[in-house]
C-alpha cells in the first residue's frame, strides 16, 4: 500500500475543514446571541405593556377619585351656604362658625396656608373674614354672622387691603378668588 498525500489537496481540506470548525464556533455564539437579544425585546416590549396598562389604571383610578372629591366638594359647598342662611335666617347674637370653617378647609384646603404665604401678618379673623368674602357675603351678612356692626366689617375689610398690598382699583373678593 503504497499511500501518498497530495499536498494540494491536503491543504484545501485542512482549509475548509478550519473554515467549517470556525464557521460552528461563530453559530455557537452568534444564534444565542441573537435569540437572547429576541428574548430581552419582547421582555421590554411586555413591560412597557404593563407599564401602559398600570398608567391607564392609575389614570382612571385618579379619575375617579377626583370626581369623587368633586362630588363631596359640591355637596360641602351647598351645606356651607345652606348652613350660613340658617345662621344669618336664625338672628342668634353669637352664631357658632366652628362647623363653617371646619368645612370651609375641607372644601379649600390650601387657603389659609396661600394667604399667609401672600401676607405673613394676617391674623386668624382676618383668615376668617377672607373666607366670608370668598364665598360672595355681603358686609351685612358678615356682620351678622361675626356679631359686629357693618361699619366695623367696612373698616375690617380696609385693613385687609391694606394688608393684601391692593389699590382702591383692585377688587377684594377676586384677589381671594384667585388664592388656591
Amino acid at each position: 500500500m503504497n499511500f501518498r498525500f497530495n499536498t494540494d489537496t491536503w491543504f484545501v481540506f485542512s482549509i475548509l475543514f478550519i473554515s467549517a470548525l470556525a464557521l460552528c464556533i461563530l453559530l455557537y455564539i452568534v444564534v444565542p446571541f441573537y435569540i437572547r437579544r429576541k428574548q430581552v425585546a419582547r421582555i421590554k416590549s411586555r413591560q412597557e405593556k404593563k407599564i401602559l396598562k398600570y398608567n391607564q389604571l392609575e389614570r382612571k383610578n385618579d379619575e375617579l377619585k377626583l370626581s369623587i372629591l368633586e362630588d363631596n366638594i359640591k355637596k360641602l359647598k351647598t351645606d356651607i351656604t345652606d348652613y350660613l342662611y340658617q345662621l344669618t335666617q336664625s338672628g342668634s347674637n353669637s352664631p357658632n362658625l366652628i362647623p363653617f370653617y371646619s368645612n370651609f378647609e375641607k372644601i379649600y384646603p390650601n387657603f389659609s396656608q396661600s394667604l399667609k404665604k401672600i401676607c405673613p401678618e394676617i391674623s386668624s379673623n382676618e383668615i376668617k373674614l377672607c373666607a366670608l368674602i370668598r364665598l360672595n357675603l355681603s358686609s351685612k351678612e358678615i356682620g351678622q354672622l361675626l356679631n359686629i356692626t357693618q361699619g366695623s366689617v367696612n373698616k375690617a375689610r380696609y385693613r385687609l387691603r391694606k394688608k393684601l398690598g391692593l389699590t382702591s382699583d383692585d377688587d377684594l373678593f377676586t384677589t381671594l378668588l384667585n388664592i388656591k
